[in-house]
């Protein structure tokens, strides 16, 4: 992997700035190239006004700033109608009609929660999501960093900073582990949060209850070749029998081993990784 690591930030999310503001203040940065990012070790920030779930093309646009990164990082914002403080990541992608996603950072996201389990603010959760919004056409691996759930936690100090730590930490510290990919329960990947903290492994794309029924054999193939999966792992308790024999029918067939949680902790202990802080591993209900 490249070690370049693109941090994009947007002005037109007032999480993304309180992040931006403590990446500059943590770092001393130098001007880049023709003005259009800063440069601190391998990191390069990036303060457009763009909204950052709608962007097309990006790999092109960084290369034309002349970066060839091996990992994008964007800080962001997270809504959601219960309005609680968290904190996390995910990667993208968008099923329905006509699915896309994109190259997932499955070490990359693992660092970065391990990192804010000993950073976050008191009383804020942390978690992963599920797969979800764009943008889809990124084939540079990459993850959301996002503070959550709503406005007067966007802008909190604290928060902004915690998360700028973690994305720092995340940048400087991959973790290198096996990957699985995630299926079932609910949108803030509870039983997959808690393996990425407590154990050796990392996630690639996970899909909630609510997107299981719309995978097919092709979909899942993708997810595994743009997350560099070998293993998966099925939350058994949170899915219907026929929607587990479904996805483990597929899982069989493209050669992909499902190991149960018992012996993922068996078989990879976390060996130096930051472990989960008590009461931290668990996000707010689903949006």
């Amino acid at each position: 992997m490249n070690g370049e690591v693109a941090i994009i930030c947007s002005s037109a999310d007032p999480a993304s700035l309180n992040i931006a503001d403590h990446l500059l203040g943590l770092c001393t940065w130098q001007e880049g190239i023709g003005g259009d990012y800063r440069a601190f070790g391998d990191c390069r920030l990036i303060i457009t006004n763009e909204d950052q779930t709608a962007y097309r093309g990006l790999d092109k646009r960084i290369e034309g700033l002349g970066l060839r990164p091996g990992l994008i990082i964007f800080a962001c914002r997270h809504k959601s109608k219960q309005e609680v403080p968290w904190l996390g990541g995910h990667f993208t992608g968008i099923l329905g009609d006509e699915p896309q996603i994109a190259a997932a950072a499955p070490g990359g996201l693992k660092s970065f929660l391990c990192h804010l389990s000993s950073c976050a603010p008191e009383g804020y959760s942390i978690s992963a999501e599920a797969t979800h919004h764009g943008p889809t056409d990124i084939t540079t691996p990459s993850f959301f960093a996002e503070i959550g759930s709503g406005e007067m936690y966007w802008s909190d100090q604290q928060a902004g900073r915690a998360v700028a730590r973690a994305i720092l930490g995340s940048a400087i510290c991959r973790q290198d582990a096996p990957v699985f990919l995630g299926f079932g329960g609910g949108h803030y990947m509870q039983r997959q949060t808690s393996l990425i903290l407590e154990t050796g492994i990392a996630f690639g794309h996970m899909f909630s209850n609510y997107q299981v029924d719309a995978l097919d054999l092709d979909l899942i193939e993708e997810a595994r070749d743009k997350s560099g999966a070998s293993y998966a792992y099925l939350d058994r308790k949170s899915l219907r029998s026929e929607t587990r024999n479904r996805i483990s029918d597929m899982l069989d067939d493209l050669g992909i081993p499902i190991i149960r949680e018992k012996e993922i902790r068996e078989r990879f202990p976390a060996t130096g990784a930051m472990q989960k802080e008590n009461g931290r591993g668990s996000g707010p209900g689903r949006e």
